[in-house]
């Protein structure tokens, strides 16, 4: 049975101030997160030039899916981490010690996977 998760990404700008949206997903492959600021729409507009520094999900262990994959203007990155990486009890999440870089106007997706 598929569970719903949700979590937070930040995203760390070149000028030293933060992004930081809460999604939801719900945990079927294929879908993507949606995004609060974004009204619910599967995709976030970075603000200001920065990187992707971190996700974070409420969740200690997957359901139906076990990866996200990142997608950035409408392209697929080949990033594909497993959901893991992102739990809070994490020390270094994936992002913390991979940052990507991202541009003002990106348009950001994840998708759940298995």
């Amino acid at each position: 049975m598929a569970t719903a998760f949700y979590g937070t990404i930040t995203i760390q700008n070149n000028d030293g101030t933060v992004q930081a949206d809460r999604f939801d997903s719900t945990d079927v492959t294929g879908a993507f997160t949606t995004f609060k600021s974004a009204g619910g729409e599967t995709v976030l507009t970075v603000l200001k030039n920065g990187f992707i520094k971190d996700v974070v999900l409420n969740i200690t262990s997957a359901g139906d899916t076990k990866d996200l994959k990142l997608y950035l203007n409408q392209r697929d990155t080949n990033i594909r981490w497993v959901q893991s990486a992102s739990f809070p009890g994490v020390d270094n999440r994936f992002f913390n010690s991979a940052p990507v870089p991202v541009s003002a106007g990106t348009r950001l997706q994840m998708e759940a996977i298995t």
